[in-house]
């Protein structure tokens, strides 16, 4: 079937899964000290705000004061390190600690600035180290998170109690004899990373009729290093991921994580605005009239260059076969793909 009708958007976007989560070590150096007296490790909960942060952020860019390097999408959360002395209990919906005393971005060489690691095929841990010198936030600390910004006022992205094996809250003290690290590891799950069948999608006119439906399998692309493609996608480091982009011949045989294929089709569109509370972000592309008439094989997250594939779907049949979308050279064609993200 050729598609020959005006079509504004697909309705079922393709969702790209996402889970994150992020956990803690707590480090404490004596005066003149490298090597650490105390060591404590943990959970930490990424709050509303902070998933709220990473998607509105996706690919936007802050230069860390200290590192001089970029921080883009929810690496932002941990730009800067909170401590504190309230004991509220930690809640999804709050929006910083209960009672900050301090905060900071360097790490006084007590640790490495932002290194990333994939773990396996889709997993991937970033880590950041903060240190506070010994004039800073002495006292009984009892609370911590992470933030993009210097300023208490725009609160944390992140928020926990410091807590025992048990689960139960303790007290960090920290005195001016003493230097205080936390080193923050951010992991990312992406799936999937084999292909895989994802549902069906269905193509409306700009009536909201549907006039054509296809099934649909897909994968996230690891294959470039520093960082990895997918990891970058997630990010949208150097401009990836802000874009659709198009397949016009099979790509049957280039459905692996480590794919190295071009698009071939063009790219088209960019990111949508994100709401606040959505925990999900989408990316439309627009093929608009053209000289001839195009089969679209499939599409998937593209960046500023031909390579720069994060994500790629497969329009097919019920055996897996090839089953392309026929576009009419006189008509347009918008094809959408949402990234959703949840803690893990």
């Amino acid at each position: 079937m050729k598609l020959n009708h005006l079509t504004p958007e697909i309705t079922a976007r393709v969702p790209l899964s996402v889970g994150v989560r992020a956990w803690i070590e707590v480090t404490k150096y004596r005066r003149g000290s490298n090597k650490p007296h105390f060591y404590h490790a943990q959970h930490n909960l990424i709050l509303n705000k902070g998933l709220d942060h990473g998607l509105a952020n996706w690919g936007g860019i802050i230069i860390h004061p200290v590192e001089i390097i970029d921080y883009r999408g929810f690496e932002q959360m941990f730009v800067y390190v909170a401590v504190g002395t309230g004991t509220t209990a930690p809640a999804n919906n709050q929006t910083g600690l209960s009672n900050e005393i301090a905060r900071t971005a360097a790490n006084l060489g007590l640790g490495a600035g932002r290194t990333r690691q994939r773990l396996s095929d889709g997993v991937h841990r970033i880590t950041f180290t903060r240190a506070f010198d010994y004039s800073q936030a002495n006292g009984n600390l009892t609370e911590f998170g992470g933030s993009h910004s210097p300023n208490s006022a725009d609160g944390t992205h992140t928020r926990e109690l410091f807590r025992d094996g048990g689960g139960n809250p303790i007290v960090i003290t920290k005195t001016s004899n003493e230097r205080l690290a936390i080193t923050y590891h951010f992991e990312v799950t992406l799936t999937p990373t084999t292909e895989t069948a994802q549902g069906s999608i269905n193509l409306l006119d700009n009536s909201g009729n549907v006039v054509l439906t296809r099934l649909v399998k897909g994968l996230w692309i690891g294959t470039e290093d520093s960082p990895h493609n997918d990891y970058g996608g997630f990010i949208g480091d150097n401009n990836k991921a802000d874009r659709i982009g198009h397949w016009v011949t099979s790509q049957a045989s280039n459905m692996t994580y480590l794919d190295t294929t071009s698009f071939n089709g063009g790219r088209y569109g960019e990111r949508l605005a994100y709401t606040n509370g959505n925990y999900y972000r989408d990316v439309e592309g627009e093929r608009g009239p053209e000289a001839n008439n195009q089969n679209i094989f499939a599409y998937g997250l593209a960046g500023f260059v031909d390579w720069f594939v994060s994500y790629k779907i497969r329009f097919v049949d019920g055996s897996g076969a090839d089953n392309p979308i026929a576009k009419d050279k006189d008509y347009r064609l918008k094809l959408a793909l949402r990234m959703n993200v949840q803690r893990v």
